[in-house]
Order: C-alpha cells, then sequence, then structure tokens
C-alpha cells in the first residue's frame, strides 16, 4: 500500500510541475512546437477551467491555481481513500 501512496504522490509532483511549467511559459520566449507535449497534457484540465471562469475579469489566467487546488484535493482524498493518513 505504501508503494502505491508514493506512485500516486509521484504522479501528482509531475502534474503539478507541468502546470507550473505552463503557468511560467507565457513569461518566457518559446516555441510552441518544443513544447507540444506540456501544452497537450495541461490543455486536458485547463481548458474546461478556462471556459468556466469569466473571460479577461482577472487580467491573469488564474486557471492553473485554481487546478493546483483542486488537484491537491483530489490527491490527498485518494491517499485518504488508500488509508494513507491514519
Amino acid at each position: 500500500m505504501d508503494f502505491l501512496i508514493f506512485l500516486i504522490n509521484i504522479l501528482f509532483g509531475v502534474f503539478y510541475l507541468l502546470i507550473l511549467i505552463r503557468a511560467m511559459l507565457p513569461f518566457v520566449p518559446h516555441n510552441r512546437e518544443h513544447l507540444k507535449l506540456i501544452y497537450e497534457i495541461t490543455d486536458l484540465v485547463m481548458i474546461p477551467i478556462r471556459q468556466g471562469l469569466p473571460p479577461n475579469k482577472l487580467g491573469f489566467d488564474a486557471s492553473p491555481f485554481i487546478l493546483i487546488f483542486v488537484f491537491a484535493i483530489i490527491q490527498r482524498l485518494i491517499i485518504y481513500l488508500l488509508g494513507g493518513f491514519q
């Protein structure tokens, strides 16, 4: 069971890293084609969140922050259900 919890933490950690990289990309000159995999993975979950946010009311893209918050809750719920928090 500990290995499963470890694996879940690793997978979520990698996903958090991809989201943080994606959040920084608008501030760094880059070629979108070189980072196509990051865009494809993160767009799967960021686009629905962006569609639910009010357009341009915040002045910045809040979807990465919301996504990290939601996934942190999901991660903790999964670990709790697996018996990780005693």
